[in-house]
């Protein structure tokens, strides 16, 4: 090489990064954190130069998401939060992974005995408050949103890297690809059912939009969320509004999907308290045919992260009958 005035400088800031898969040129330059795709095989790749370990060996997930991706993507934890929102396969797998409280109420001092080289976050309010700490004691967070499928597929091909299993990590990536593609293309062409789905907490009743995650799914499966129609004036990527039963009932939709949140049984207790036993409840389509369903939690109140086409698939289930549906 040669090195002239500037020769370090240049060798510093100009690297040279090849596809993991098919050793393909993809770029020289400085970078702190790219993602990628190759031109020549289409695969997607992460590199970072420094702020996270390129392969850290204790992680720590703060969610079932996180838990569910980062084994997607052939990684192992020393920490996990006490969940039961997972494939019966992953909760085998982490059933002596030590628990650091629940999503909600992480353990700080649990975090920090267990040493993790890496934290893995969702991006919730209730998280922010114990990220100073681990930043002061030196540990790294990765905070992420996780309220698309896009973003299931874009953390699947980071948590990859961060394992160093791009292979698998790409393997599967193409596969919930290939699955969620099958069904979209199932409900094409079908009647499109007019749906209301319901975010039910202890406190009030939401109505997810297109912008939430599950009202996403619906989009996908050529449903008409009639929450879009009903809150014109809310930004499209807001996800949820409050409840109006009168215009909802206006709208008449088919099918009423309902997410509980929280303490379910008091959250099916409010709701035959106040919508069930309402005036206009009973007059409603999607009452009066009996397609008013409660979603598995473990599905829809949360991201499904790899279970997304489990989820598409119970969803289609309920949209178009004559389908059929697993689970």
């Amino acid at each position: 090489m040669e090195m002239g005035g500037n020769g370090l400088l240049v060798k510093k800031l100009w690297q040279e990064q090849r596809c993991s898969f098919c050793n393909r040129l993809l770029f020289k330059g400085r970078y702190e954190l790219l993602e990628i795709k190759c031109p020549k095989c289409g695969a997607v790749q992460i590199f970072s130069s420094e702020g996270l370990p390129q392969r850290p060996k204790r992680v720590i997930a703060l969610n079932a998401s996180n838990v569910d991706l980062y084994y997607a993507a052939g990684g192992r934890l020393v920490g996990r939060p006490n969940t039961n929102a997972l494939a019966p396969e992953i909760l085998q797998k982490i059933k002596d992974v030590p628990a650091v409280g629940n999503t909600a109420n992480p353990d700080i001092k649990q975090i920090l005995a267990l040493r993790p080289d890496l934290v893995l976050a969702p991006s919730l309010p209730f998280h922010q408050r114990i990220i100073p700490a681990l930043e002061q004691a030196g540990i790294p967070v990765y905070v992420q949103s996780l309220n698309s499928y896009p973003q299931i597929i874009d953390v699947l091909h980071f948590y990859g890297y961060l394992t160093g299993q791009e292979q698998q990590a790409h393997t599967v990536v193409k596969n919930l690809e290939r699955r969620v593609r099958l069904l979209e293309g199932k409900a094409g062409g079908k009647s499109k059912p007019r749906v209301l789905i319901i975010w039910g907490s202890g406190d009030h009743f939401n109505m997810a939009l297109s912008g939430s995650f599950t009202g996403q799914l619906a989009c996908r499966l050529q449903a008409v969320n009639i929450a879009d129609e009903l809150t014109e004036s809310v930004q499209p990527e807001m996800p949820f509004a409050h409840l109006r039963l009168d215009a909802v009932a206006a709208a008449n939709p088919d099918i009423i999907l309902l997410i509980t949140h929280n303490i379910e049984a008091e959250v099916i207790d409010k709701f035959n308290q106040e919508l069930v036993r309402h005036p206009v409840w009973k007059g409603i389509k999607a009452v009066k045919d009996n397609r008013v369903y409660k979603l598995p939690y473990s599905l829809f109140a949360v991201n499904p992260g790899t279970r997304i086409v489990e989820a598409l698939e119970y969803l289609s289930g309920l949209l178009y009958p004559e389908m059929g549906r697993s689970g």
